[in-house]
Formats: C-alpha cells, structure tokens, sequence
C-alpha cells in the first residue's frame, strides 16, 4: 500500500474518489484526530512527534483495505477515504476498528504512547466530491468533540445550514474571480513614534444572499482545497497593490497579511509571493507574514522550510493569537520570527483582572528577551493603551486606534488616529 504526504493524499484520493462515483461503489471520509499528541511535543519534541505520526499513517495503512487512501491531513490529524465499501455501514464498522487500533497505549521505542482517538466520518451519499467530504467529516469531528462522542456519523441537521452544500466553493470560486471579495485595513500604531507603523489586511465577503461571512468561515471553505491557494494569491496580492497605493497617497506604513497553516505546504507558495513582491514593488521588509500560534507551532515536512525561505527574501514572520494555542520553547526558539502578537482575550480583560496583565507583561518581557517586536491586539480604551505603554509593549492595535476600514478610508482615517500619547 503507498504512503501518501498531505498533498499526495488529496489529488489521489480526488482522483479515487471521481473513480468510485464512476462505479457507483459505497464510499467515504473517516478524519481522525489524537488529542493525544499536543502533550507529547513538550516532552519529546517535535521531531519524535512527528515520527510518531508517520509511524501511525503506515500502521493504519496496513490495518484497512488496500484500496483504502491514508494520510496525514494536520499536525495530529490522519484522514481516510474508504473507497470500496459494501454498504454505507461498514464506514462505522471502519472507524470502531480504527478506533480498537488507536485506543490501547500505542508502543513506540520501548515507550506507551496515550493516542486519544476522536473520528469523524461522513458517508459519499448526497456529496460527491472529495472537498465537501473532507468538511463533512471534520464537521462531524467537531461533533463528536461537542457531544463528547468518540465517534460522530456527520448530520447535516447539527450544521450551519448557512454553509452546508457544494455550492458555497463554486460561489468563493466566483467571488475570488468577480472581486466580490474585499479587504479591510486595521492600523497598527507605534507606541515608541506615536505613527501607524502598519495595517493589517483582513478579508472580508459580503455574499448577497448569505449576508457578510466571517473570514475564519472563508478560509474552512477553501482549506484543503485548490481554492486555497487561489485565496491566498488574490490576498496576498491586493494587499500589496493596496499597500503601494497608500504609501503613494502618503501614508509610510507596511502592512500585515494572514496566511493559513495548510499555505505552508504548498511547494509554491514562495515563488508566487516573490513574484507578487517584483510587481507591486512594495519592499518585503514592510510585509509582515502573519500565522496563529497553532499553525506556525504545527510541524511538516518542508514548513519550517517554508518559513527560513520567506525570511531569507525579507518578509518579516509574526506569531499571531499569542498564547492560545501550544507553545513549546524549544519550537519557538527554531521559528526564524520577527513578532510575536498577544492574543486580545489577555489585553482586553488586563485592567480588570491581574492575572491577565501578568501573563501580558510576562509575554512582552519573553518577547523583548528573544529580540522579538511585540505587538498587542484589542486595546480598545486610553487606560489600556497606558499600561500597555508603561509595561514597555512596542506596538498596539484595536479599536481604540482604529477599525478596519478600506484603503480609501485608512488614508482619510490616519489623519485623525490619535496620535499624542506619549
């Protein structure tokens, strides 16, 4: 039976999947997630982690039919398409044996390792394609997480109807190509100059029927999928036309793109931002790349890679959401990082809870130790941004500073940013 990497796993099981339908065989999507790993990378690190998860894929690759598509899909995630099933039924029958496998300490070198299995799994019925599958049965995952379920069939009825159905990937399809799609800008304000140092470029769509979409739903629609890259492209270059009209029009600022954990696999993603650089002409050391502390503390192979290979052509790397998700010391201190950014959840409630301002004042301490800049996001009142100010944070962003509002707007609006606070 072949192994499969991320990517490898999603062309040929696309292209089993279109085979089976051909065939008009029973089939379907099994996501398995360890909730037992992310413990692990603090004690063994994340190498030995990561040969776990490779040892795990060819286990279960031996353990169902050879017929079978088995790959990693996450950092503790393995996925399966069951392409040659005699009924629908036999998918739960496959997942309670996954579930056997996974559930015993897994042995390995000389040491029992605590999986914690949790499956997902949604059956090939109504949905025919592999994209709308694979959000099916991370759906379901969720489920199972909710309902504290070990294995959850996925039901349509427990989604967000508003997002359920194939449809939803040809209309972001349409919106990438008709410009539907928009960016908003929120400024980043130097506390050292008391001057928008950058902005942040956030994606927003306004769909005519389905009304606004949040961006994290924009992003579950096009993760995993071709039209990931496809997002990221038309992101990363708007930004950059943008970012060069506003500095033209006289604003000297920089400016903050979000990519996603799975923009890190793609073999690529760097050529296509070096080319976007060379048409926009917008300097890379005034491109600040942004990644969620899971997806930048997550390992594949080739995504530590990735990061060196952007930071040796000048974009500055941030850490985003910083504090929420699994940080290991030993992870970050390999990160060739710039900025790490201090999740609001701690900056919004700082002033009102102790705790909270200790662990921000900790955080900016760490930061300034490893030569880090640090940026703190939801400072929303005067108060905040003074302590912040006192505790030595160097940048601030939030609505006390200012909304994302379009570039034609940034401009108008940096004129009125208050800015005589030191």
């Amino acid at each position: 039976m072949t192994k499969y990497s991320y990517q490898d796993f999603l062309q040929t099981a696309s292209e089993t999947l279109f085979d089976v339908n051909k065939a008009h065989k029973y089939s379907a999507v099994i996501v398995l997630n360890l909730e037992g790993l992310p413990e692990l990378d603090a004690t063994l690190g994340y190498t030995e982690v990561d040969e776990i998860l490779d040892e795990l894929v060819q286990h279960l690759h031996g353990e169902l039919n050879t017929t079978d598509i088995v790959g990693p899909t996450g950092r503790y995630q393995i996925s399966c398409l069951l392409a040659d099933l005699l009924t629908c039924n036999h998918a739960i029958l496959a997942a309670h044996k996954i579930l056997r496998i996974f559930t015993p300490l897994f042995l390995f070198n000389n040491r029992g390792i605590v999986l914690l299995p949790r499956i997902g799994v949604a059956l090939n019925s109504s949905s025919k394609d592999l994209k709308q599958l694979m959000s099916n049965a991370s759906t379901a995952l969720q489920q199972a997480k909710s309902n504290r379920e070990n294995i959850q069939l996925f039901d349509e009825k427990e989604t967000d109807l508003l997002f359920s159905g194939a449809d939803i990937w040809a209309e972001l399809d349409q919106a990438i190509e008709t410009g539907d799609l928009h960016l908003v800008y929120q400024p980043q304000l130097s506390i050292a100059t008391g001057k928008i140092r950058s902005t942040e470029a956030l994606l927003r769509w306004n769909h005519p029927i389905r009304g606004m979409i949040p961006p994290n739903k924009i992003v579950d629609v096009a993760e995993g999928t071709e039209l990931m890259t496809k997002l990221t492209l038309w992101v990363f270059n708007t930004a950059l036309r943008q970012c060069a009209e506003y500095r033209r029009a006289g604003l000297d600022a920089g400016v903050s793109i979000n990519l996603s954990a799975g923009d890190l696999y793609d073999s690529e993603l760097v050529d296509s931002l070096l080319q976007a650089i060379d048409i926009w002409r917008v300097p890379p050391g005034d491109v600040m790349i942004e990644l969620t502390e899971t997806a930048v503390m997550e390992y594949h192979p080739g995504s530590l890679e990735t990061l060196h290979a952007l930071k040796s052509i000048g974009f500055k790397l941030a850490m985003d959401d910083f504090g929420t998700g699994y940080s290991s010391m030993e992870r970050l201190l390999r990160l060739p990082l710039d900025e790490i950014k201090i999740d609001m959840m701690f900056v919004m409630d700082m002033l009102a809870q102790p705790a909270y301002e200790r662990i921000v004042d900790s955080m900016i301490n760490m930061g300034h130790q490893l030569d880090l800049h640090v940026i703190a996001e939801g400072v929303e009142d005067l108060p905040t941004y003074e302590r912040l100010q006192a505790l030595g944070c160097d940048t601030v962003q939030g609505y006390f500073i200012g909304r994302g509002v379009p570039f034609e707007e940034l401009i108008k609006t940096a004129k009125s940013i208050p800015i005589s606070f030191k």
